[in-house]
């Protein structure tokens, strides 16, 4: 799976490592320029970096080792602390390592959806595969690949390698496995206890919301890519600090399978670092064919209707996400209304979530607003949040705000929630005893 030569360099991200690389070579310029002063140091003067004051000859030789040995000190340091690259693993390293993808490395045991998803330990990191189909030439995994792995952020996923099958129909995603992290959708909607969710506070939530905006930024203006993904189970909510944060998964995934059109040009207008393209300009050689790609209720318009996936799809699917975290509830939900004809309602969460903001006054916001938040919310801030996420939903893609200003929307009503949970928050240090005395 060696690709060919691309005809045009392909766009970098920013990413630590070109920076760490020039910090390197700074360093290693330094220590040479440091050495060549020793040795011009004179033989009868003691140079500031020895310690020999009996053997003027030496002093320059032990000057000269020292910064040697300094400098490879310090370019060993810098090259453990550089991110590896993703790898190009075969499919043989992830056959064995998942032992022939068999069940008892699922991802989810009990869960029979998680067929496609694997955990196990590649190179000694723990790390989460992902099968998927492969609808482009396999040969161009390997370029796209490295233009990926200099992708690095917070929020998230990091992409560890990629392989594919030996009859190049399928492509396996290795990802880095988070610690102790808990799909967004299961935090919210837990089926064993539904009226119990550890997001019980509106501090909390912010901070989700703008770790996933500052992620899909991230990916649309600095990745230069499209997520194609997002949806309440990609989002992991992870950390062991006083407020949960948030890692995006499958970064990439959409790109190296080749489920982004080609050569797509977005009218719009909305695009990547000013220009005008939806899939930021990427090339590619072929596709399989594309199919419509996406999880229910958080596919845009356009894409239910055939249409390529694009920046303004994935800030549909982001609306809805901060439709979630707001009121707690699922974007589509069923429920039987007659058992003897089996008729069922459909309610939208876009739609209650329009309701509760024409309602206006406030009080539709409170009954909307997750229960669970116990009425413990500035309701002035929660409809800005939803009037955002109701934007980000519009049915036209040219309504839709490109990600640069919904992150900085988000975030400033993050920083707000930061202000209101320390001006109302409980304190922990008091304690009240009602004991007899």
């Amino acid at each position: 799976m060696v690709g060919p030569k691309p005809s045009k360099p392909n766009r970098m991200c920013k990413s630590k490592s070109a920076t760490a690389t020039a910090t390197a070579t700074s360093t290693s310029s330094s220590a040479m320029a440091a050495a060549a002063a020793a040795a011009s140091t004179p033989r009868h003067h003691r140079s500031p970096r020895t310690t020999a004051t009996s053997f003027p000859a030496v002093s320059s030789y032990s000057t000269s080792s020292s910064t040697t040995a300094s400098s490879a000190a310090s370019l060993a340091a810098l090259r453990d602390s550089l991110p590896e690259l993703p790898l190009l693993f075969t499919f043989h390293d992830l056959a064995a390592a998942t032992a022939n993808f068999s069940a008892a490395h699922r991802l989810v045991p009990a869960a029979p959806s998680s067929s496609n998803s694997f955990r196990c330990a590649l190179r000694g990191h723990p790390a989460a595969v992902f099968r998927r189909p492969l609808r482009r030439d396999a040969r161009d995994v390997a370029a796209r690949l490295a233009v990926l792995g200099h992708c690095h952020h917070a929020a998230i996923t990091r992409l560890l390698g990629a392989a594919a099958s030996p009859d190049r129909t399928t492509l396996f995603l290795a990802y880095e496995l988070v610690p102790d992290a808990s799909p967004l959708s299961v935090l919210l909607r837990n089926p064993k206890n539904p009226s119990f969710t550890p997001l019980a506070s509106w501090h909390s939530r912010l901070q989700l919301a703008a770790d996933v905006c500052d992620a899909l930024y991230y990916v649309h203006l600095q990745a230069d890519t499209i997520h194609n993904r997002l949806s309440a189970s990609s989002v992991l909510v992870c950390g062991d600090g006083p407020l949960p944060r948030a890692k995006i998964a499958h970064f990439g995934a959409a790109d190296l399978a080749g489920e982004l059109p080609v050569e797509h040009k977005d009218d719009d207008g909305g695009g990547s670092k000013g220009s005008s393209s939806s899939s930021g300009g990427h090339r590619r050689t072929s596709s399989r064919g594309r199919r419509i790609e996406g999880t229910r209720g958080y596919m845009a318009p356009e894409l239910v209707a055939g249409g390529p996936p694009s920046r303004r799809s994935d800030v549909f699917a982001l609306g809805v996400v901060l439709l979630e975290l707001l009121s707690g509830q699922e974007p589509v939900r069923y429920e039987l209304v007659n058992r003897g004809t089996g008729e069922y309602e459909r309610t939208s969460l876009i739609d209650t979530a329009a309701a509760a903001v024409a309602e206006g006054g406030g009080e539709g916001m409170r009954r909307w607003v997750d229960r669970r938040l116990r009425d413990s919310f500035p309701v002035d801030a929660a409809e800005l949040l939803t009037t955002l996420a109701l934007r980000c939903v519009a049915k036209d893609p040219l309504a839709r705000q490109d990600m640069a200003w919904v992150a900085a929307k988000v975030s400033k009503l993050f920083l707000e929630a930061q202000e209101w949970a320390a001006k109302f928050n409980v304190p922990t240090d008091i304690s009240i005893s009602i004991a007899p005395r």
